[in-house]
């Protein structure tokens, strides 16, 4: 399995040092999904997708992400709750 993250706009991949490339097999691979999820919220990526792709014979999963900007965040990268 090969998890990637793409630009929406511009349809090229996240590469290392924050770099955009047009080749997916130079791209940055993550192991899961919720990793890539984890590093948009962290750098702070939006309007992209995560591409899942799971071998020639399965369709490959399509993620749109789209991260709020946030002024306040835990060490997860998610908002805090508010209290009732």
């Amino acid at each position: 399995m090969k998890v990637c993250i793409q630009h929406s706009a511009t349809r090229k991949f996240l590469c290392e040092a924050a770099t955009w490339v047009d080749n997916v097999e130079t791209a940055l691979k993550f192991t899961t999904s919720i990793d890539a999820f984890r590093h948009c919220v962290e750098v702070g990526l939006s309007n992209v997708y995560i591409l899942v792709d799971r071998g020639q014979s399965r369709p490959m999963i399509v993620i749109p992400v789209e991260t709020p900007q946030l002024s306040h965040q835990t060490t997860t990268g998610f908002p805090r709750r508010g209290r009732n």
